[in-house]
């Protein structure tokens, strides 16, 4: 079993005086928000619902409001719009939340859009027709001076509406409307869908009050932020994902959201992990995976609203209808799948060639690939095969193959890194060591090294990170001593909230040591896989797991020490406290021996 730590904000048992709230305890979730920095004020509206001040103010974004009566003027007055729609989860829905509200509120609009083929960002100049006139960027641009130049030299109107980092700002001629470019708004963490969402919230005030038709993009919206990992502390964000994730519009989203229903439990209300989990991965599938018709299903179901339009879909000589809402559903679960599929061998390939390069123990893994290898690897999966490196490892991982960038023949790709206390950022450790280009999130970026510079960051990695510092250690929140000492109150109050978990709120986690005999054991499934410990009126339980089944059976009276995470399981109306086991480790123990009374010698 990994390291157990308990946290430096870890949970305080309450014996008395318990804080209540709507007739529900709530002491101990009042205590967890707090201890990620929410502050005790602002509490209610993560344990209750957000109040109408916690949205944010579309006003205080700079250029919002030039950008909103530059695309009026442009509309009204004819000019064809093109929208460029970035290749992940939140460009799919900043561009259709745009597209969506802009076609609904002017009915005769001429809009156009491209999909990227594989996983390109930004403006691509070839990409945008002559006779475009207004081009709308959400979710990227901020950056492409050049393309932005180029575009107004040929007399183009350009409104950028982004989310990213702001390097070496200049004047195009384009309007930049950019959270982090915009002194005046708070809210760091919005996405793109979140940007377009506060870009259509003020159109709606400037030229349609009273009406509201932003509000029904709320879904979209907070689709966008949970898919790109923003934090959820925010205000705003808990705001847009409270409403937007309770009243599920977009029925492509609810067609995925029942696609997925071995976890999803209601497909008109998410939580944010259903849509981290469910939902953002089968569009991202399709987005790295699918084959162009795919995009280009998925992407029209997504903004066209109650569409009553059937396709046909044959399967083993028969032929059914579906909807263009079911078929796209269909389509991106099966791209998923295929995506899956193909990352799994690249992956156990990508693996093998580590060790037998035997770097499979350095501190940072870098895998390079020459022309053929690169072969082995669809460029659309190298940031997913990066991450399962560092899940494999336990180390840091680049994945880069042989390519040319600027002129120079270098090895380019993707950098991933884990929760490593040791190295909290990954980027800026390669910007120390010099490397060519890095640049993106500090933990998930694309890097270009120069063939010389990669034996350079080895060698860095090796000599000047400590190998103890990616050691996987769990950090908990409450360690539980023995079976006596769990406190009931406090594990069901965090299994009460789990619409509360998304980034940067994680579930909470918690370490026990428990005694077990031969009649706590329950080994479940068809294969016998699962296993339900019971203590203290407490399920603690584990799927597809055969060997700890096996141990179990092997170890009928023993010692547990576990890491999990408290749910609540319901069955016909009931509910029940049980602990999903992150981590297990049994010893074998004595049975307790029964005492002979004075009435068993009678």
């Amino acid at each position: 079993m990994n390291k157990v730590e308990l946290k430096v904000n870890h949970l305080i048992k309450t014996s008395n005086r318990m804080q209540s709230y709507d007739g529900k305890e709530v002491s101990y979730i009042v205590q967890y928000l707090e201890s990620l920095g929410i502050k005790k004020e602002d509490v209610i509206s993560f344990i209750d619902k957000p109040r109408d001040t916690d949205e944010d103010n579309p006003e205080q974004l700079g250029n919002i409001k030039k950008a909103c009566e530059t695309a009026w003027s442009k509309i009204t007055h004819g000019d064809k719009v093109f929208v460029i729609v970035d290749s992940d989860t939140d460009g799919y829905t900043s561009a259709s939340i745009l597209i969506n509200y802009l076609k609904r509120v002017f009915p005769s609009i001429d809009i156009q859009y491209k999909l990227h083929p594989g996983k390109e960002h930004g403006i691509v100049l070839k990409d945008i027709p002559e006779d475009r006139q207004l081009i709308f960027v959400p979710d990227a641009g901020s950056n492409n001076y050049e393309e932005q130049e180029e575009l107004v030299r040929q007399g183009k109107t350009v409104i950028i509406l982004d989310h990213h980092e702001v390097d070496n700002y200049r004047d195009t001629g384009a309007i930049l409307v950019n959270n982090q470019f915009s002194p005046h708004f708070d809210n760091k963490y919005m996405s793109g869908a979140g940007v377009v969402y506060m870009f259509i919230k003020m159109m709606d005030q400037l030229y349609f009050p009273g009406t509201k038709t932003y509000e029904d993009y709320r879904d979209l919206a907070a689709i966008g932020i949970i898919a790109d990992a923003m934090n959820m502390t925010s205000l705003g964000n808990n705001y847009l994902a409270y409403y937007g994730l309770k009243n599920i519009k977009n029925q492509f989203i609810k067609e995925v959201a029942i696609k997925q229903a071995h976890g999803i439990k209601n497909p008109n209300i998410l939580t944010k992990i259903d849509v981290a989990f469910y939902i953002a991965p089968i569009i991202n599938g399709v987005i790295r995976g699918g084959e162009p018709e795919d995009k280009e299903a998925v992407f029209k179901a997504m903004c066209t609203e109650n569409s009553s339009e059937e396709v046909p879909h044959t399967w083993r000589g028969v032929t059914t209808y579906e909807t263009i809402y079911q078929n796209a559903a269909r389509l991106a679960a099966n791209a998923k799948s295929r995506q899956d599929a193909q990352k799994k061998k690249a992956f156990e390939w990508l693996c093998g060639k580590i060790r037998e390069e035997q770097h499979d123990n350095d501190n940072v893994i870098i895998a390079t690939l020459n022309s053929a290898e690169s072969k082995k690897i669809n460029p659309n999966f190298t940031g997913l095969i990066a991450m399962e490196l560092v899940k494999e490892f336990n180390r840091p991982a680049l994945v880069l193959r042989e390519t040319e960038y600027e002129g120079r023949h270098v090895f380019g790709g993707s950098g991933r890194n884990g929760n490593f206390y040791g190295l909290p950022d990954l980027k800026d450790f390669l910007h120390k060591t010099g490397v060519y280009y890095a640049e993106g999130h500090a933990n998930a970026f694309g890097a270009f090294l120069l063939p010389e510079e990669v034996e350079k960051l080895r060698e860095k990695a090796n000599t000047e990170l400590n190998p103890l510092a990616f050691e996987t250690v769990y950090d908990v929140d409450y360690i539980f001593k023995d079976n006596y000492d769990i406190d009931y109150q406090m594990l069901f109050q965090m299994a009460s909230y789990d619409e509360l978990w998304g980034n940067s709120i994680p579930q909470p986690k918690f370490a026990f040591t428990i005694n077990y005999g031969k009649t706590d054991i329950l080994i479940m499934g068809k294969d016998r896989s699962s296993i339900k410990i019971k203590a203290n009126d407490i399920d603690f339980v584990a799927f597809k797991n055969k060997a700890l089944a096996e141990q179990l059976i092997n170890t009928p009276f023993g010692t547990a020490k576990i890491v999990g995470r408290p749910q609540l399981n319901e069955w016909q109306g009931n509910f029940k406290l049980q602990i999903m086991i992150d981590d297990i480790e049994i010893s074998p123990r004595e049975p307790e021996q029964k005492q002979d009374t004075l009435f068993s010698l009678i």
